[in-house]
């Protein structure tokens, strides 16, 4: 064929420069440092037992904790406890005094006599704490919300371990490589539920209105798993479909929020008993909501804590929804709190198997396409993160993206390379194995060393001990030969940057040349080289339409190979799966219009999925001929698609118009907000008709209402009855997600009073950063404008400030 000839020349010379490239690869093996050490301990703590009451208004822990432990060391003449901040009142040893010396820290005991291999004791402190970190007393001090509102302030106590931070309300030795059975006693106000980690043991009614509750575990986990949540609530007692018991806590006055917040929560303990191999590891296991979370959840042992942004109701469940994180945490019952890394740097064997089940259970519940649109989004993440560093993930700063989504995708690469059964086999011996125990990286390529008999060290040593990912650089070429016979040459080139960090990548990879007459053939092959030609034979002379390097993205990668636009239409009309055919979409991005304007109308009318919908609208929303059947996605549940219309179209059409009204009635709060902020923008003068149609509809957070105040504001609708209303959602007696929302839409109307000023600074001194950082960027704002510099000035010299409250305030306004 004509074209042959110029191709044979690129291969000749291609592999030249790959020959080069080998030339200059090392055979040495090289890894970045890691500066993380194993923090050794002296004690193995076996049993602590906690005893506990507050006085809330004052942030106030009173406490009693005893530490069951035997001697690991020869000798031991004193032993540490972290305890920052803590009073300790008295320490003892055997019921018999201990001395001990407070540093910054912690505290330091010193027995009388030395303490000598496998000695049994059990040391106590007393003590008090007004912690700022571990412990959080939330709305305490906070004005009752006189509003019927999910998101109005309310009092709770809860606590977060993992940071490390429980020490900063227990003495105590806080670290992942120490495991042990923990009770906990808490006595509190009869009108509050208490929870805790294991089963409740007993509950004591006392003369003082108080109740004492006894929770106790049977097994050992580790001290950063310990928990306490307290708050009004009801509960929902349910099981399993194996009769794990199970505790769901919900607040009363909106218990119609409990089903879609705990949507499909037994159904995933079911799920990852089958996919694990292993029972539920616990006894009971329980979540409860709480206010002001740090993060999104925490998989405290039997007992998850989760922020209450996730209650949502059957409105907004289509928005964001619980299911994924609750699902992210119970994974962590086997995973973080059954087996636990033994230090930070083996992190993803917990966060990467808990980001990973959720996908597989998204599988179940919701298809194959939202399942490898997950797979796809965990991709993006982990080589948007390489371009800032190519740390590994097997280390103490390989970041976010790389315990979490990447680690989620090498695990699905490992179950792709072993098969699925081997690799559940593999992983179940794994469990078994380390039970209750600590775990490392080794452990885990041990595993399935000794079940399946298989070295995957070229594996570990390039996903998880190096970083980076392959970059790969297809060409193809239809070979017909002078004999008469005809195979296709695809060319793959791993052209990424190689060094000590980053090195060659050894895969399988599936090559696919599909025919016009929609059949096609497929090879696998094993890519290890910086330069490799596969051929695939074409026996039947068939003609070629497309060709698929690794179809579904089965592998970590990046790819560059260049496709004609019949090839990519071939790719888009025809490919099995979704990810190729958004792929060939997504290239066609920069096609004019009218040349495939009828390709985009029959993918429209063929895909279901709502991200297929919502590029072709990306790319169509300025296309006039295509309005009608665009506005049809505004019929559908998934928002998404409607979303990609409302931010994507920027006309005035009527039709769009007439669209975007309706929208206003959309079962998406999230598609409500878009659309109401578009309409009085773009027609302001018919502003007032917008608003009145969505007048109470408040949203998750309070969004909806927020914006709808913003915008009468800016239409010069009752302006100071809706900048009141701004203001006041920032105060204290609100959640912070809603504060949060009110001061972004505070922040365009350039508006300042006295009481926002007293908002701001409650919220700058606040524990929770993401409500602190918020604050502190519309406080700096804000202040640029001399009047507004003179009221925080004001407000500042009129308060008494403790002196970390001075530190902190002064960082953000170092005018003060």
């Amino acid at each position: 064929m004509d074209k042959f000839h110029s191709m044979k020349k690129f291969f000749v010379s291609l592999f030249c420069l790959a020959t080069v490239s080998l030339l200059a690869q090392n055979s040495y093996r090289s890894y970045l440092k890691d500066n993380l050490s194993y923090r050794e301990h002296s004690l193995d703590i076996t049993r602590m037992k906690v005893e506990v009451s507050f006085v809330p208004e004052k942030g106030l822990v009173k406490g009693k904790v005893t530490h069951s432990f035997t001697v690991l060391q020869k000798q031991v003449d004193s032993v540490f406890f972290d305890a920052p901040g803590i009073q300790i009142k008295n320490a003892s040893l055997n019921n018999q005094t201990l001395p001990f010396t407070i540093v910054k820290t912690g505290v330091w005991v010193k027995p009388t006599k030395a303490f000598q291999w496998d000695q049994t004791g059990a040391i106590t402190f007393e003590y008090e704490a007004t912690p700022r970190k571990g412990i959080y007393f939330i709305g305490w001090n906070v004005p009752e919300n006189p509003e019927k509102n999910p998101f109005a302030v309310r009092n709770q106590i809860w606590t977060q371990g993992q940071g490390i931070d429980n020490r900063y309300w227990i003495p105590m030795y806080d670290d992942m490589n120490d495991k042990f059975i923990t009770e906990t006693t808490i006595t509190f106000d009869k009108n509050y539920e208490v929870l805790s980690n294991g089963l409740l043991q007993k509950k004591t009614v006392n003369k003082d209105n108080t109740i004492t509750w006894q929770y106790a575990m049977t097994k050992p986990h580790a001290g950063y798993l310990l928990m306490l949540g307290i708050g009004k609530y009801g509960i929902k007692k349910t099981k399993s479909g194996k009769g794990v018991p199970m505790n769901q806590y919900y607040y009363p006055e909106f218990a119609d929020r409990a089903e879609p917040t705990y949507r499909y929560s037994e159904q995933m303990v079911d799920f990852l008993e089958r996919e694990t191999g292993i029972a539920y590891p616990w006894e009971s296991y329980s979540q409860i909501m709480v206010q002001d979370f740090l993060y999104g959840a925490m998989e405290n042992t039997t007992a998850t804590i989760f922020g209450d942004f996730f209650n949502v109701d059957a409105r907004a469940y289509t928005d964001r929804n619980y299911v994924g994180v609750n699902c992210h945490e119970l994974t962590h019952q086997w995973f973080g709190d059954y087996i636990t890394a033994r230090d930070g740097r083996d992190t993803w064997l917990q966060e990467s198997y808990a980001t990973y089940y959720p996908k597989m259970f998204t599988r179940q519940i919701l298809g194959e396409d939202e399942y490898n649109w997950q797979r796809r989004g965990e991709q993006n993440t982990a080589l948007e993160a390489s371009k800032k560093d190519r740390n590994p993930i097997r280390h103490s700063q390989s970041g976010t993206a790389r315990v979490y989504p990447k680690g989620s995708n090498v695990i699905s690469m490992l179950s792709y390379v072993l098969g699925d059964e081997q690799w559940k086999r593999a992983l179940s011996h794994y469990l078994k194995t380390h039970a209750y125990g600590n775990v490392e990286t080794n452990d885990l390529q041990q595993a399935i060393q000794d079940k399946l008999g298989k070295d995957l060290s070229w594996f570990f040593d390039e996903w998880l001990l190096k970083g980076g990912e392959p970059q790969y650089t297809v060409h193809y070429e239809d070979i017909l030969k002078a004999d008469g016979t005809r195979h296709t040459e695809i060319a793959v080139e791993q052209t990424h940057q190689r060094d000590e960090v980053v090195g060659l990548f050894k895969m399988p990879i599936v090559l696919e040349v599909h025919y016009t007459d929609g059949s096609f053939d497929k090879v696998t092959e094993w890519i290890d080289e910086a330069f490799e030609v596969a051929k695939i034979d074409n026996k039947l002379h068939k003609e070629i339409a497309f060709v698929l390097f690794d179809p579904n993205s089965m592998v970590l990668k990046s790819v560059v190979f260049k496709k004609n636009f019949e090839e990519l239409e071939a790719q888009l009309l025809k490919a099995p799966y979704m990810l190729d055919r958004y792929d060939a979409l997504v290239a066609l991005k920069e096609t004019p219009i009218e040349k495939k304007r009828d390709l985009l109308h029959e993918v429209w009318k063929k895909e279901t999925f709502h991200q297929m919908k919502a590029e072709i609208i990306n790319q169509l929303a300025k296309d006039e001929q295509s309005a009608s059947l665009l506005q049809t996605v505004f019929a559908q549940q998934a928002p998404a698609p409607k979303l990609a219309a409302l931010k994507s179209y920027n006309g005035s059409d009527n039709t769009w118009k007439q669209t975007f009204i309706k929208a206003l009635q959309d079962s998406s709060y999230d598609v409500v907000l878009v659309s109401l902020e578009k309409l009085c923008k773009t027609y302001p003068k018919e502003a007032s008709a917008f608003l009145a149609s969505t007048k109470g509809v408040y949203g998750m957070n309070n969004a909806v209402d927020i914006k709808w105040n913003e915008l009468s504001y800016i239409s010069g609708i009752n302006q100071q009855q809706t900048i009141n209303r701004l203001v006041q959602y920032t105060s204290p007696q609100w959640e912070f997600r809603t504060r949060n929302n009110a001061f972004t839409s505070i922040k365009p109307l350039g508006y300042c009073d006295e009481k926002l000023v007293a908002n701001l600074f409650d919220a700058m001194i606040s524990t929770n950063s993401r409500l602190a950082s918020p604050a502190s960027q519309l406080a700096e704002y804000l202040a640029q404008q001399v009047a507004y510099k003179n009221m925080f000035v004001e407000y500042y010299s009129s308060q008494k400030w403790e002196a970390w409250q001075v530190e902190l305030l002064k960082k953000y306004m170092p005018f003060l």
